[in-house]
């Protein structure tokens, strides 16, 4: 368990359990739970939140309209009418930052150094910018399901757990 007090980076997926039914959704419930009675702080950035965002848009349309999850961006994009009906994923966004979460700006200096980061540990771009948003804002501890940042030796990865 993160120890209170502790700054921790938030990654997309624990947004995202939260917000669905998962296995996963009580332990990131809890986790947000701690960081917004102030126990634990916790940073995410613009780009997790797009992240967060695009998921559950597609899942929203999932559901909403029984789309195949392997079709489901391609039927979005070849009928934006299905994209205006959808607003869940919207209103649980929205409510990222009544979790006492702080919302960091990306900048064009983290694009420069996530671009350095996929170079060198083979991240992809949005995990890239995690790392480098981490690294502008000297935190080590992500919280995060996401195994592809074990590339990363310097940070210590906190997954949530059922």
């Amino acid at each position: 368990m993160l120890p209170s007090g502790s700054r921790v980076f938030i990654d997309a997926n624990i947004f995202i359990y939260h917000f669905t039914r998962s296995p996963l959704t009580g332990a990131c419930t809890a986790f947000l739970q701690r960081v917004e009675i102030g126990d634990i702080e916790g940073i995410t950035s613009v780009v997790t939140l797009a992240e967060v965002a695009h998921r559950l848009m597609i899942l929203e349309a999932i559901q909403t309209h029984g789309l195949h999850p392997h079709a489901a961006v391609r039927k979005l994009k070849e009928n934006p009418a299905l994209v205006q009906q959808l607003s869940q994923y919207k209103i649980a966004t929205g409510m990222v930052s009544s979790f006492n979460v702080l919302i960091e700006a990306v900048t064009v200096t983290h694009l420069r150094s996530a671009q350095e980061f996929s170079r060198t540990s083979g991240l992809l771009t949005n995990d890239s910018l995690t790392a480098a948003a981490m690294q502008s804002l000297t935190l080590t501890d992500l919280a995060s399901n996401d195994p592809d940042f074990s590339v990363l030796p310097a940070l210590t990865i906190w997954q949530p757990q059922p």
